[in-house]
């Protein structure tokens, strides 16, 4: 009776996980799905990015990939948010060093913190990025609800010390440069270096990276987030992101119609919580990756709660 009973929980287990996880403003950013792709927008060893977001260590110098975007998609009827809505990556300022005499800022924080709010509520407009990469998932099947593993945040209006962009139409050279100081890794953007299709310039590991660790359901995580101005001058008052890092809101968002790191350096803007904003920068000045459970650990996760139950009530 007990091992008719346990064959029947791991076979219902299996059947419901599997649709599980697929239901979140989190899109897999593997290839396929994506499509309308040149290819050649990863590194040597994954030039088509088959496995996704790749990322170098900056410690250790290892590789690994993300499979999967997180947005902060407004809950409107047809903008693909979920409960956190534009809040679910949100950024605020803190510790600015200004020049007295001038007023120019010279460095900065940004305390970032992520919340998992998957699923998404409604759905959401496709993502597209400088590098001709399409993700067409409307589907509310298409996307991922669950814990966030790995997660990581990219901050692509900031470079890295001594990784300037190089001369490209999908390379925007923003100076004076915010320069990141205590990021943990590297994203990749753009073209595989030397493909045999001739995509240039070459891209490379650029865009300064934080760790946020696993995020489960409803929870949060924070990163402090410190940067420099690489200019001696400063920031001036006349720069377009100087009011930006002095005001009061939320400055990071990321939604659904930037694919990837869509652009780099990307413009620093304020969140304002509206739909779609900011179309030719596609809407994001940060971007959300991470890893997903394999279902098969979902599996038997769900099968050995089932299990326990099923031996509690026949012992």
């Amino acid at each position: 009776m007990l091992r008719c009973a346990t064959v029947v929980c791991v076979t219902a287990v299996v059947a419901l996980v599997a649709p599980a996880v697929r239901a979140a403003p989190s899109l897999p950013v593997t290839k396929p799905p994506i499509i309308f792709s040149p290819g050649w927008t990863g590194p040597t060893h994954d030039p088509h990015a088959e496995q996704g977001q790749w990322f170098e260590d900056v410690a250790t110098g290892s590789e690994a990939a993300r499979t999967h975007e997180f947005y902060d998609n407004v809950p409107d009827p047809a903008a693909g948010g979920g409960f956190a809505g534009s809040t679910a990556i949100t950024g605020t300022v803190n510790g600015v060093t200004t020049d007295p005499a001038s007023s120019n800022i010279m460095a900065f924080g940004i305390l970032a913190t992520i919340t998992n709010d998957t699923p998404a509520l409604s759905p959401w407009a496709m993502g597209m990025n400088s590098h001709l990469d399409v993700l067409m998932l409307l589907s509310m099947e298409d996307q991922y609800q669950g814990p966030l593993l790995d997660t990581v945040l990219a901050a692509s209006f900031a470079v890295a010390p001594n990784r300037l962009p190089p001369d490209g139409a999908q390379y925007i050279n923003q100076t004076p440069h915010i320069v990141a100081v205590n990021h943990d890794a590297l994203a990749w953007h753009c073209w595989t270096p030397d493909n045999p299709e001739g995509y240039a310039p070459a891209g490379g590991y650029f865009v300064p990276t934080w760790d946020f660790g696993n995020i489960d359901p409803g929870q949060s995580a924070s990163r402090q987030m410190d940067f420099v101005i690489d200019d001696p001058a400063g920031l001036d008052p006349n720069d377009p992101r100087y009011d930006v890092i002095l005001g009061t809101g939320d400055i990071l968002l990321n939604q659904s119609t930037s694919l990837k790191i869509s652009d780099w350096i990307s413009p620093l803007a304020a969140d304002m919580g509206v739909p779609y904003p900011d179309l030719p920068n596609l809407s994001s000045d940060v971007s959300v990756f991470h890893n997903v459970p394999e279902p098969a650990t979902l599996a038997l996760l769900g099968a050995g709660a089932l299990l326990a139950v099923a031996r509690r009530r026949y012992e």
